[in-house]
């Protein structure tokens, strides 16, 4: 939110980063880098002295400006963040808390500059440092298929850190056993996944899978089918199992629908973003409305965030009204409405919309007067307390736990405590900088874009919904890597950001080394692929989709083709000709039948069995309807019925009623007509001038001018124009 102010603020002085207001991610992480690594303003003044090339020295240039001005604004009052582990190395030498310590770090493949820091300075305290790395040796080279080659970079650099602080390095050990395979086929795959020599697992694989899949919706039924048999059948608990992806949004809401109705508790390791969150489009909408002097989206997106006290009828009610008289602006709050279908509808419509502008006319009003950003937020905090908006939030957690949505109900009980410390955020940052309800949203919006709500596993025995990237090697007995696609594993492309390749290439010669360039997002993808294809300890499924959801054609990753080498006798499944049949839960068993009563009267044979369990749902209380309206849609021909005659008479009665164009329209569009002229639908009315009313205009403009010369007694062939 700061830097939003800060390129705001600066943007004159800017070449690049001016441009739009997209660029704050880019400044945001621009700065973090340089904090990370250490990188002061005198280092990057040196370089930008140094440099002949114009168009990066503009570059580094913006970066500068932006970087000294954030820099002012925090070192007198704030800490920042991304300054916490460079605290902590200074405290470290002064503090003797760490003194005669053992210590052990495990799972980095690198460090930044403030991290390596703070391993010299341990390394200067303790009794002893140990420090994993996963590497088959530590001599490092530029072969691409090298995934060990940053991992060997980390390792040379905390050899080097010791050497200079003379501290005894022991003999580095390699694990040769392996002890985390339980079989020789996982094995096999481990050593032979980034070698171009490979070695053959000739015998029948019975541990590693793979499975081709129409769509990604059938990719996750059939992982959803093995878990469930994994459980039911060889005693895996479901926290045994992962399930692995470098496509974790597209996959997540389907994994949770999919895994509901087989009774899977999953937990999906990903952070919520709080552009969807019910509380933060509340504050959105309900700032936006003095933002936007009363616009008609803003106020109607606050009254449907289901945080208010009006029900689905009064929106709907005021909604279908305002869109009629075109309700905006001040006619919200200058005075009563006066026009209605009846006063009865009148009076109920203006008790809504007092209940709706009295609040925020009230808050509007304490803020009259100059206006901070602090002013804001404690005002806009006192709003949301006196709406109890905090209750009804945890009211809202309380009802989705006693169903049984445990994740949305944990996301609800976080969110206030997350928003309100954003706001206190802007409050503390800006408490003297007086702005407009336009910036404060836009600083708000920002704030919440860049924020994120991480959960907790609701309960030990989940199975666990992984990024490749996030993914950690725990305990895993079975892993499902799923959307093994090209252009996934590994990815085609990643931009190179604001400064590209060439450019850190030059900062690094000049000492200044940032974040890493795309060849080492390779490497670092590469073992990331490595670690993911590693984690199972017993069973190893692999799959792939033939179309995504648009039924565009996808192929195969790379990895794919080198298991078929590796493995010439590997297990191999899809439901593209034939989909395997499975009964599991109630619920998805129902889904299944369904399949099954489609190719039988497509004329496909089925099991037997489907006729038997066909009788079972047929028979049961619960799934009795839902069978009969199933296959009412399965059988469904679009072929029209006739309306029975009593129906004829109670939508147009016993008398003929009509018209030529009553009639046209019948000729026209019987079914245009019954909506009309039988259930007496109307188009919405709206609030506009059509070609159409142009002469009922002029004919009223016409009747009142007259109306007033009559009343005036104003003779209309004289020159008086009182």
């Amino acid at each position: 939110m700061l830097i939003s102010y800060i390129l705001q603020e600066q943007k004159k002085n800017l070449t690049f980063l001016s441009r739009s207001d997209e660029n704050v991610e880019i400044v945001t992480g621009q700065i973090k880098e340089l904090k990370k690594h250490m990188i002061t303003k005198e280092m990057l003044e040196d370089v930008i002295s140094k440099t002949d090339n114009q168009y990066r020295k503009a570059k580094l240039e913006d970066i500068a400006i932006l970087y000294e001005n954030y820099q002012e604004k925090i070192q007198k009052s704030y800490i920042d963040e991304d300054d916490v582990l460079t605290i902590l190395s200074e405290q470290l030498e002064k503090s003797d808390l760490f003194k005669d310590s053992i210590i052990y770090i495990d799972e980095f493949s690198g460090f930044t500059k403030q991290e390596y820091e703070i391993i010299r300075k341990l390394l200067q305290k303790v009794k002893e440092v140990n420090i994993t790395i996963c590497s088959d040796n530590i001599e490092a080279t530029s072969d691409l298929n090298d995934i060990f080659y940053t991992n060997k970079k980390t390792a040379n650099k905390l050899i080097e850190i010791a050497k200079q602080e003379k501290v005894d390095i022991k003999e580095h050990a390699l694990e040769e056993k392996l002890p985390r395979f339980h079989n020789k086929e996982l094995l096999t795959l481990e050593k032979n996944m980034y070698k171009d020599e490979l070695v053959k697992y000739e015998k029948e694989t019975k541990n590693i899978e793979l499975f081709l899949a129409k769509n990604p919706f059938s990719e996750v039924e059939q992982v959803a089918n093995t878990i469930t048999k994994l459980v039911a059948n060889e005693n895996y608990r479901y926290r045994d199992i992962s399930v692995i992806t470098k496509n974790i949004d597209q996959y997540a809401s389907l994994i949770s629908a999919i895994f509901a109705r087989y009774n899977i508790p999953v937990f999906i390791d990903q952070k919520k973003e709080f552009s969807q969150n019910i509380l933060v489009k509340y504050i959105l909408a309900f700032i936006e409305i003095l933002a936007k002097n009363w616009s008609y989206e803003a106020v109607f997106n606050f009254l449907k965030t289901g945080l208010n006290s009006f029900s689905n009828e009064e929106i709907f009610l005021l909604e279908n009204y305002c869109v009629s008289y075109g309700i905006k602006g001040s006619k919200w709050y200058k005075e009563d409405w006066k026009i209605a279908k009846s006063d009865e509808e009148l009076e109920k419509l203006n008790e809504i919309r007092r209940k709706i502008v009295e609040p925020l006319l009230e808050f509007k009003n304490e803020l009259n007067r100059t206006k901070t950003a602090k002013d804001i937020g404690m005002a806009l905090y006192q709003f949301l307390d006196q709406n109890e908006i905090y209750e009804k939030l945890q009211q809202k957690a309380e009802n989705l736990r006693k169903v049984g949505n445990i994740e949305l109900s944990n996301i609800y009980e976080t969110t206030w405590d997350a928003v309100i410390d954003i706001i206190e955020e802007l409050a503390v940052v800006l408490p003297d900088e007086v702005i407009s309800f336009e910036e404060y949203t836009k600083l708000l919006k920002i704030g919440l874009g860049t924020s994120g709500l991480g959960t907790i596993p609701a309960s030990v025995d989940q199975v666990m919904i992984a990024d490749v990237e996030r993914s950690r090697t725990h305990k895993v007995k079975t892993a499902f890597i799923i959307g093994a696609n090209d252009g996934i594993y590994p990815s085609i492309h990643k931009e190179e950001g604001f400064l590209n390749d060439s450019d850190r290439e030059y900062l690094k010669a000049q000492n200044i080394e940032l974040a890493k360039d795309t060849k080492e997002q390779l490497y670092e993808e590469n073992f990331n692929i490595y670690k993911a294809f590693t984690i199972p300890e017993e069973k190893l499924y692999i799959s792939y989709v033939s179309s995504d959801n648009e039924g565009k054609t996808l192929r195969p990753s790379v990895l794919i083709s080198k298991l078929n080498r590796i493995y010439p006798n590997l297990t191999k499944k899809s439901d593209i000709t034939a989909k395997e049949s499975i009964i599991t839960t109630k619920e998805a068993t129902f889904y299944e039948l369904l399949s099954n009563i489609r190719d039988f009267e497509d004329g496909k044979k089925i099991d037997d069995i489907w006729f038997k369990i066909y009788k079972i749902y047929a028979s049961d209380n619960e799934y009795k309807e839902k069978l009969e309206q199933a296959l009412k849609g399965l059988f469904y021909n679009n072929e029209p019925e006739k309306i029975e005659k009593e129906n004829i008479q109670n939508l147009y009665g016993n008398e003929l009623k009509t018209s030529i164009s009553r009639l046209e329209q019948y000729k026209r569009c019987a079914f245009s007509f019954y909506l009309k002229y039988g259930l007496g639908l109307n188009e919405k009315s709206l609030f506009e001038v059509k070609s159409i009313d142009t002469g009922n205009f002029m004919h009223d403009v016409i009747d009142e001018f007259f109306e007033q010369v009559l009343r005036k007694k104003i003779e209309a062939k004289t020159n008086d124009r009182r």
